[in-house]
């Protein structure tokens, strides 16, 4: 992966830093960190935007919203210009984000001083700033290498030392406890999720009654999950039927959670279980209730000035939605700190204060008011709750730890995304053969071609080698000579049952296509057009093929391509002739068992060639041949013994991770949907304690460790897991290696019924 950059570096590039380059840094680096567009405003005849010395940019979607950058020492003086030259020119500013290359002491007090002066919110992000999240992406990274690198060449003419600084992934503990967690679910053991399913179906049930008929199918249950929690689906839906059939049976613990009416197929909750349930929510209702009344005493014996009933509640609503923001960026870490006995100082909590106050689109002296008032009632909540503040908080925590496990944490689906854009995969032949059957599916349903595209789309280096294209041309040849020999002769009286005994899965493809009516226009006409999707029939027992085959392979899917040469450079050749000699046995074919030792040292002597051992990543190795070939692995031990790590990367782990997970958008969408609302009270009803103390532990686990070590514990862990045949990923459904990939193709062809 990218190397992290040391803060003692960035620390030097930002004081040698010049105006413009900074300037150029900073929006870049602002831009990216906080996924705004910022669209630049001219000089003195556009309104005098130049403020003087430095340019102005305008954030795109939320206009009187500024930002500068300075590399000036008086960031004072510099703002009160800025803010005194807009409204000169007839601006009307209301927020202005100050970036700059210098330290601001007591930042947070010169941010309230000037907005209080000048009735116009201000941000500072300073240096300390940048230092802290200079590394947070490829993209923060990427703009202090185009525009402040240089500032630190003179660093490699003296021979400096290389610092390594911990990532975000590292510092907190979400990948390490959701790795711990993964690693629990090796061979089946799907304890710890089993538990929150089973909470997310009790609250889903909760409007059902047996005595008026209301019963609700598997389906109707998922539905109502997804309605308020669409990222869970992945997680939940594989798993629900049977966990709703468990929770029928009296030995579910506790005694039965739900009854099921086989005829009707219908579920609901037991008449005690309703009654119980109401009034749970009458409770959970009033400790909300009491909570918000809570703030608002908290304001009354503060008596800030000019809060009024309008800032007053305001202020209530800027406290709820920071307390929320607090779970959303730093949940486990936030969910200690309230756990915990002996309070610290929870500093993070004011980032989340400014931005509520910016989503409630409070400026200026408003902003500065319910501001302090919100800050009044957090520091009492945090350090002096009292009884109702302590137990809606202590839900929100369990609610959080619910959403962690469904894998809904946004930091997690930045942790694989930026994990994924570091990998180098050559992609095994039996990917691309996948690949190329799934062509008449529905673009949603072809999961081994989405899950090359979004690899490839998130930066991974996608490999196509000459031994598996050679592969794929012969495993096409080979189709066709069957289809003439045998099928062509039926192929217009072609059914179900002929199609599915076909012995190769690209020409049963082919024939689920052929008989499927809902494909319309799109059914290919005959073998030979089929054949032309992918290269030029008359050519595919020519050598022209394979030059056809690699453009449009390299063309769909962005492979880069290596040569026989190219990996043999790699590798010792009596290493490959040996290993080959032992996999004959099982491929019954000296090319193809060739083919596959080659690979498979080519994953090693390519991590040697790019140091990988040498450096230091939480990602683990990021060179893995992407395959679901087994039979390889029972020969090769002792390679991977002798090179102490495993070489095969199973397609389920990228399947599972990128295509199933839900982006960080639609996380972070959840969060701020689940929490201000009774269900966020709700859910954390429905976890058990246990459930719960067990995320707690494994947090303490994590924090406790130091941060080399537990960025080695997590390439470790991401590392097992990438190459884990035995781990049981049960939110693939059908899609379970090639039979698995051959059974989703025929039900997605012949539509219901049929499969």
């Amino acid at each position: 992966m990218a190397d992290r950059i040391p803060e003692d570096v960035v620390r030097i590039a930002l004081d040698k830093a010049e105006g413009f380059p900074f300037e150029r840094f900073a929006i870049s680096f602002y831009s990216s960190l906080m996924g705004v567009d910022f669209v630049p405003l001219g000089g003195v005849k556009d309104g005098g935007a130049d403020a003087r010395d430095g340019n102005l940019f305008e954030e795109s979607q939320r206009p009187e919203t500024y930002y500068q950058a300075s590399v000036e020492i008086d960031t004072e003086g510099k703002i009160r210009r800025t803010i005194e030259r807009l409204r000169e020119f007839g601006r009307t500013p209301k927020v202005l984000f100050y970036l700059t290359s210098r330290t601001v002491k007591y930042s947070d007090r010169v941010e309230r001083d000037l907005t209080n002066d000048l009735d116009v919110t201000i941000i500072i992000r300073d240096g300390s700033y940048i230092v802290a999240h200079v590394n947070d992406d490829a993209a923060t990274r990427t703009a202090f290498d185009e525009h402040l690198r240089s500032y630190t060449d003179f660093l490699k003419r003296i021979g400096s030392s290389r610092l390594i600084s911990a990532s975000q992934h590292v510092k907190n503990p979400a990948a390490f406890v959701f790795l711990s967690q993964e690693l629990e679910r090796r061979s089946g053991n799907e304890k710890l999720v089993d538990s929150v399913v089973d909470a997310l179906a009790l609250w889903a049930l909760e409007g059902t009654d047996s005595d008026k008929g209301i019963l609700y199918g598997s389906d109707k249950v998922l539905g109502v999950i997804e309605s308020s929690l669409p990222s869970v689906q992945g997680l939940v839906k594989p798993r629900l039927r049977n966990r709703l059939e468990a929770m029928s049976n009296k030995q579910y613990r506790g005694g039965r959670a739900v009854n099921w009416h086989k005829k009707e197929d219908g579920f609901c909750l037991p008449y005690e279980t309703r009654v119980r349930i109401e009034e749970e929510n009458t409770a959970d209702e009033k400790l909300r209730l009491d909570v918000i009344a809570s703030f608002e005493d908290r304001l009354r014996d503060e008596n800030i000035k000019g809060l009024g009933k309008v800032r007053t509640r305001q202020a209530v609503e800027v406290a709820l939605r920071t307390l929320q923001l607090a779970f959303e960026r730093n949940g486990l870490e936030f969910s200690a700190f309230l756990h915990a006995n002996e309070k610290s100082d929870y500093t993070t909590i004011t980032d989340c204060l400014a931005s509520a106050l910016r989503e409630h689109g409070l400026t200026g002296r408003d902003s500065a008011i319910v501001g302090d008032g919100a800050f009044s009632v957090l520091r009492g909540v945090l350090y002096h709750s009292t009884d109702a503040e302590r137990r809606y908080l202590q839900r929100l925590s369990r609610t959080y730890a619910l959403l962690f496990t469904l894998n809904t944490e946004p930091r997690l689906m930045d942790f694989f995304q930026e994990m994924t854009g570091e990998f180098h995969l050559f992609v095994g032949a039996d990917q691309i053969v996948r690949a190329l059957s799934e062509h008449y599916l529905e673009e949603p349903d072809r999961m081994t071609a989405n899950t090359l595209l979004m690899a490839s789309k998130l930066g991974a280096r996608l490999v196509l080698t000459e031994p598996v294209l050679d592969e794929v041309v012969h495993h096409l040849r080979v189709c066709d000579f069957e289809y003439k020999n045998h099928l062509a002769s039926v192929d217009e009286f072609m059914n179900y049952e002929i199609a599915r005994n076909a012995p190769h899965i690209v020409l049963r493809a082919y024939l689920y296509a052929r008989i499927n009516q809902d494909l319309g226009w799109r059914r290919p006409k005959s073998w030979q057009s089929f054949v032309n999707q992918f290269c030029t029939y008359s050519d595919l027992h020519r050598d022209a093929a394979f030059d056809d085959i690699r453009r449009y392979l390299q063309g769909k899917f962005s492979f880069t391509f290596e040569s026989v040469s190219d990996l043999e450079s790699l590798v010792d050749l009596s290493q490959v002739e040996s290993l080959a000699a032992q996999l004959e046995e099982a491929k019954r074919d000296f090319r193809l068992a060739r083919n596959d030792a080659l690979l498979a040292l080519a994953v090693y002597g390519h991590r040697k060639t790019r140091k990988e051992v040498s450096s230091i990543s939480e990602f683990g190795y990021a060179t893995w041949w992407l395959t679901s070939e087994t039979a390889i692995l029972k020969y090769t031990r002792g390679v991977v013994k002798e090179n102490r790590a495993r070489y095969v990367m199973r397609p389920d782990f990228l399947l599972n991770f990128l295509t199933l997970a839900p982006s960080a958008a639609v996380a972070r969408q959840t969060f701020k949907s689940v929490f201000p609302s009774l269900l966020g009270i709700k859910l954390a009803r429905r976890m058990k304690i246990d459930t719960f103390n067990e995320i707690m532990d494994s947090v303490t686990e994590a924090v406790d460790l130091d941060e080399a070590r537990r960025a080695a514990e997590i390439a470790k862990s991401i590392d097992k897991l990438k190459s884990d045949f035995a781990r049981q990923y049960t939110n693939l459904g059908p899609m379970n290696g090639l039979q698995g990939v051959d059974l989703f193709a025929e039900n997605t062809a012949l539509g219901n019924g049929r499969g």
